[in-house]
């Protein structure tokens, strides 16, 4: 059923999926013909991928019983990403059409030197995605600042970091995210301001970034849905 250009599905296909959704007051019900119906995109929260075709108007739902990666290293942010950079690439412009022209290479740089300090690079791009708005930028960021990660300066000002080129901004960020989720050494030059007033390996896991990268409480829940995107996208969800 569609409502609102949104998909509603029978609450009994939740049960099918092995979601209880009985203590969970917060996904939205309508009732239709004596049927309870749920909205589809809120199941994305249990661990469930919801799709959509167009052309047959169809919802399609995949528990993690299918998934290509294992649910309970989704959210680890030291690991091996999945995605190509042609994958990434196809994501962003999917969401933001100008971003390809000017950013080509920036899948790449995510791929790159997330493998070289163990940083799963999807995280890292997810978490880009959410910081820059899809790389239109605006608020405290500037696209010449090349501070993808949203990273603040060291002086504490309203401003963040700047970093000299696009590679270099990534390198930061992928070392920011090293410094809250391993106790490992940095492998290259250290080039992120704040490294050094991160207590080493505190945030192993995305959720954990949440009051500490960001004061939103819901900071990791807002990049964990941007990676289910992804890789619904990739076709890996």
């Amino acid at each position: 059923m569609i409502i609102s250009g949104n998909s509603y599905i029978p609450i009994d296909l939740a049960d099918r999926l092995d979601v209880d959704l009985s203590a969970a007051p917060d996904v939205r019900r309508v009732r239709y013909r004596n049927v309870v119906y749920i909205k589809a995109v809120d199941l994305r929260d249990y661990n469930i991928s919801v799709g959509w075709d167009a052309t047959t108007r169809t919802v399609t739902l995949r528990s993690q019983n299918s998934l290509l990666i294992c649910s309970g290293h989704l959210d680890r942010i030291m690991g091996k990403g999945n995605t190509s950079d042609v994958q990434m690439l196809m994501f962003l412009k999917a969401n933001n059409d100008l971003a390809p022209e000017r950013y080509k290479d920036l899948p790449r740089f995510y791929r790159e030197e997330g493998a070289i300090e163990g940083v799963n690079h999807d995280i890292a791009f997810c978490q880009m995605a959410l910081e820059t708005s899809f790389l239109r930028f605006g608020g405290n960021l500037q696209a010449e600042d090349n501070n993808f990660g949203g990273i603040g300066a060291i002086d504490g000002g309203d401003g963040g970091a700047s970093f000299r080129d696009p590679r270099i901004g990534v390198r930061a960020q992928i070392q920011h995210l090293k410094a809250y989720a391993s106790t490992e050494p940095i492998v290259q030059e250290l080039v992120d301001p704040r490294f050094r007033f991160v207590r080493r390996g505190i945030a192993p896991l995305l959720g954990q970034l949440s009051g500490r990268w960001d004061a939103d409480p819901l900071y990791g829940d807002r990049v964990m849905a941007i990676l289910r995107r992804l890789y619904e996208s990739a076709g890996i969800l």
